[in-house]
């Protein structure tokens, strides 16, 4: 069934999308346009808003039978009752207005959630408190009790950098602050309305009830007549997407619910986007993202994931989301951003707005992705992004130097980007109102690396090329473990942003990043925490100065970075102080934020336990019905009855207690309880990897089978590169018997890739490969196995019986049975060519004191009637035990010496007088002619094995007589040598 038909962007919507500021006249228009200019309050206070919030009406007589439950003129009206209330004056309103009513509710809807994310995210300050939105007097009864309306002076002795005095600042809606009673209770119930899958939001959220109006108005209102909706307000879509990526952030964990419907919102809002060369299979491409997600009760065994794998690497030659370039890796030198060409030059054919539109787009996608850790799909639709916008960056080198008084020149790396003309571009200056940069101060390290070389040319970027360069410094540190290197990685990403003050929370990500990459290093770890003390004390300015960036500045770029929010930053800062050891600030912080695990945590490095106890407790003792409280105090005492009431008070509804309660059971080796503890956790909310990893895990110590497989494609499904995953997949496979052995295969094959350097996951798949009859992948396997450990373990590192298996379906012709002969020949001497590989390149090279194993391989060389290395092999198998100081009084290595000098007494005289052809060099060859001339002269001639093969024979004999004449002289196996070397004299 096709989707409706959906209007294209008004050229007013896409202005706002980009951030721009627009003018124009009209009812709804002028919405648009104070949307535009950041003027919240404008729009939350027209008439249409009124109309929708029932603001406009007198008393309660006034609503007739509008509305048949509690309204906000009843003194109990309460957090629950707010859906139906505005649902039905929405409803009437839309009803009376036509597509008209539909536009206007999509921009009250927007600005409720700016009005959000300005008071959570960006600051100013709005003075508008949204309970005032509602009729009758329940501002009053439940007004904010700590709003200033003036701006109030700090203390002669005040810092502004001084996070614990933020409360003399004013003006702001500051964490931690005291709320009347009932204001609060408003304000958790409202929060408990946005929770989903189980997950706790942030308890001391600021104003909740905008996101909860955005939600209702953008999402769940228009959910029973959307394509009415979207007919009248194509970009409503776009910002539903917007409203539950903002709430997901409110939860403690991510939601799988919430994912899904983010997914299905972009991909409903890009058939609203101009034409372009990704539109339809980026809708297809998200649609089946959604699909893709599910419960544990989703997935079966009869789901093939290795299927989807293939058919996923098949579609990358023709999706034209996936047929780019993969991304230059920053870590490479001679890294490149290009996309395909095939990707640039069909964007070329897009015109420019169309292409700001989807780079905006893409690129909100591309971060999303990357916030639910999401890798490969977020460097897909960041490659496309950046096709679509035209940036063009590499990774380069160029001198320069780092300190004061360096005398030399180092290279150093840079980002060489170049943003696409754009019509209209003029020229670029420098932005005064952005965040301010702290200075090293150091006697040593520059504020700058100074470079002496030829620099790239740093021509101003487009703000949105800026944002690319962000992400794509995101993507190195999700791809890349935590150490010096990853932070030279990112480092020229972040110089290149700042290297202009552009956008304000452009400007800010960019010196959070680099905040974060300083941390660790002890010269610039000051500014460090200067800078975060900075960034969050200016989101505390209650109004903007001439010098300080409006709120439609702050928010023009948001959806597109990774910017934290207030009560995120704040957090960061304070662990930035345990971190240094300042671990008594950081715990006034946690403190104040309600964050209980840090603060727990904090008590803990202190030497504190009994007082983090008692501090949970006296917290229970406040609300005791905080199921997050029960579980901090279970994390503290380990005990899981607290676990359990947890679950209880919450209704069975909080995930994170099952969590728990599932790790202590694994934990106390009690599997089958942590499997149904993981089960019920999952079944709330299926987005947690690790849960899943450990109900396989737990599932396989109590051998159900099927719940392992399902547990671990859920693992592998999230995270594709999650090589243990794999490697227990195949393990359940295997253990299922009936036919699995094959996908056992394919799982040992991704977990290999994963663990490239694993030997244990090698052996596993060599093993799985000869059960399958796979036997180039067997060879593969032994020659990486051998690679790993030959160095360390010497021949242990060779499975002997695996390796005589692969011989003996060679030489007894097993492998080609049933072929025609041309095809029996040349798979023969394919696997011929492997075998030889393996024995000769990787076996002889690195293990040299096994004689089983140097028999072994003699059973190759003479089934290949290379007499020659047969022999070889016989030689150096009897030497490697000959060569033991033990074997002159072991007897049992003594018999066993005994026993392989005459086997190659035998070889010897089987051997020894056969002829064999080999090429010898040309006499005529000169010094001047290559090797390929050489070989050309080089003549077949026919030559003995061995022609001293008898005095050969009797060296290695006498040799073993002397050795054990003293110590086993008149034994059985001393009289055979001696006959041996009787019969040969």
């Amino acid at each position: 069934m096709e989707a409706p038909a959906v209007s294209t962007l008004a050229l007013s919507e896409q202005q706002i999308m980009l951030g721009q500021e627009i003018n124009s006249s009209g009812n709804s228009n002028d919405l648009a346009t104070a949307l535009s200019t950041g003027d919240y309050e404008q729009v939350l206070c027209s008439a249409p808003a009124k109309a929708i919030f029932g603001s406009d009406l007198g008393d309660a007589s006034s609503i007739g039978s509008i509305v048949s439950g509690t309204t906000p003129f009843d003194s109990e009206f309460a957090a629950s009752d707010i859906s139906e209330f505005v649902t039905a004056l929405a409803q009437r309103y839309v009803q009376e207005h036509g597509p008209e009513g539909w536009r206007q509710m999509t921009w009250v809807g927007a600005a409720c959630l700016n009005a959000f994310i300005q008071t959570n995210w960006t600051g100013p300050e709005l003075v508008l408190d949204p309970i005032s939105l509602f009729p009758g007097d329940i501002d009053t009864r439940l007004a904010e009790s700590f709003i200033a309306t003036q701006v109030l002076e700090l203390p002669e002795d005040a810092d502004k950098h001084e996070i614990g005095r933020r409360e003399h600042m004013g003006g702001r809606v500051y964490l931690g602050a005291k709320q009347s009673e009932a204001r609060k209770r408003f304000d958790r119930d409202v929060l408990r309305l946005l929770e989903r899958d189980g997950e706790e939001a942030y308890s001391l959220t600021p104003r909740a009830l905008y996101l909860y109006f955005a939600r209702l108005l953008l999402v769940d209102i228009p959910a029973n007549n959307v394509d009415a909706r979207d007919a009248a307000s194509p970009v409503a879509q776009w910002w539903a997407a917007r409203t539950v990526r903002v709430q997901q952030t409110l939860l403690e964990y991510p939601s799988q619910t919430l994912l899904n419907e983010i997914l299905t919102h972009y991909a409903a809002a890009s058939r609203a986007l101009p034409e372009s060369p990704v539109r339809q299979a980026y809708t297809n491409r998200l649609a089946k993202s959604v699909e893709k997600q599910g419960t544990m009760d989703d997935y079966s065994m009869d789901d093939d994931i290795f299927e989807v794998i293939e058919a996923k690497k098949a579609e990358k030659a023709h999706d034209p989301m996936t047929r780019s370039d993969q991304l230059g890796s920053a870590g490479s030198s001679a890294a490149t951003s290009s996309v395909a060409a095939v990707d640039v030059a069909a964007w070329e054919t897009v015109d420019s707005d169309s292409r700001e539109i989807w780079a905006r787009y893409l690129l909100e996608i591309a971060v999303a992705f990357s916030q639910h850790q999401m890798a490969a799909d977020s460097t897909q639709h960041l490659a496309q992004a950046q096709a679509a916008s035209g940036l063009e960056w590499k990774m380069t080198g160029v001198k320069g130097r780092r300190t004061k008084f360096q005398s030399f020149d180092v290279t150093q790396l840079v980002v060489d980007a170049t943003s696409r003309k754009r019509a209209g571009d003029a020229a670029d200056e420098e932005n005064e109102r952005v965040p301010e940069n702290m200075k090293i101060n150091d006697d040593t390290l520059l504020e700058e690396i100074a470079l002496t070389g030829d620099a790239p040319d740093a021509a101003p970027l487009a703000v949105i090329d800026r944002c690319i360069l962000l992400a794509l410094c995101q993507n190195v540190e999700n791809e890349n473990p935590v150490n010096g290197l990853t932070s030279e990685q990112m480092r020229p990403f972040i110089s290149r942003v700042l290297d202009r003050a552009s956008n304000w929370s452009v400007y800010t990500t960019g010196l959070l990043q680099r905040s974060r990459l300083e941390a660790s290093k002890t010269r610039t770890a000051e500014r460090s925490v200067l800078q975060l003390q900075a960034l969050v004390d200016q989101i505390a300015r209650p109004q903007p100065g001439e010098l300080e960036a409006g709120a439609s500045e702050r928010l023009a770029y948001l959806p597109v970075l990774a910017l934290p929010s207030q009560w995120d930053l704040e957090s960061e800062l304070a662990r930035r102080f345990v971190s240094l050891g300042v671990i008594r600030s950081a715990l006034d912080i946690f403190e104040r934020l309600e964050q209980w695990d840090e603060v727990i945590a904090s008590f803990v490095l202190l030497g504190q336990e009994e007082v983090a106890e008692r501090f949970v407790q006296d917290q229970l003792a406040a609300t005791p019905d905080r199921p997050k409280l029960w579980c901090v105090l279970g994390d503290l005492k380990k005990d899981p009855d607290h676990w359990r009431h947890a679950w209880e008070i919450s209704g069975c509804r909080y995930a994170r207690a099952m969590r728990s309660l599932g790790a202590y059971h694994y934990e106390q080796s009690q599997f089958d309880k942590a499997a149904e503890c993981y089960k019920k956790a999952l079944h709330l909310n299926p987005l947690f990897e690790k849960s899943w990893f450990l109900l396989g895990c737990a599932s396989l110590q109590t051998e159900d089978w099927k719940t392992a497989v399902q547990a671990f494609q859920r693992v592998v499904a999230l995270d594709h590169e999650r090589g243990d995953a794999w490697n227990n997949l195949a393990s359940a496979y295997l253990q299922m018997g009936q036919g699995s052995s094959e996908r056992a295969w394919y799982a040992l094959r991704e977990a290999t890739r994963c663990n490239f350097d694993s030997w244990k996951v090698w052996s596993n798949f060599m093993h799985t490969s000869l059960s399958l009859h796979q036997y180039a992948s067997a060879i593969h396997a032994m020659s990486r196995i051998v690679t790993l450990r030959a160095e360390s373990e010497g021949a242990a590192s060779v499975d002997l019986e695996a390796l005589r298996t692969i011989i003996s379906v060679l030489t007894r012709g097993t492998l080609v049975e049933g072929l025609p002969p041309a095809a029996a020949q040349r798979k023969e001497e394919q696997y011929t060519r492997y075998v030889e590989h393996l024995l000769v390149e990787q076996i002889e090279t690195r293990i040299t004191r096994s004689a089983p194993l140097w028999r072994t391989m003699a059973e190759f060389w003479f089934w290949r009637k290379d007499y020659s290395h047969c022999l070889d092999c016989h030689v150096k198998a009897h030497r490697a035990l000959a060569q033991q100081a033990e074997i002159s009084y072991d007897a049992a290595l003594f018999k066993e010496a005994v026993d392989s000098v005459l086997e190659l007494v035998s070889a010897y005289e089987n051997l020894g007088d056969k002829t064999q052809t080999v090429r010898q060099p040309s006499s005529e060859n000169t010094d001047g002619e290559n090797q390929q001339a050489e070989s050309r002269k080089s003549a077949a001639v026919e030559q003995p094995v061995c022609p001293d093969w008898r005095r050969q024979a009797k060296m290695a004999l006498r040799s073993l007589v002397g050795k054990g004449k003293q110590s086993f002289e008149g034994t059985p196996e001393y009289v055979r040598l001696t006959d041996a070397l009787e019969e040969l004299c």
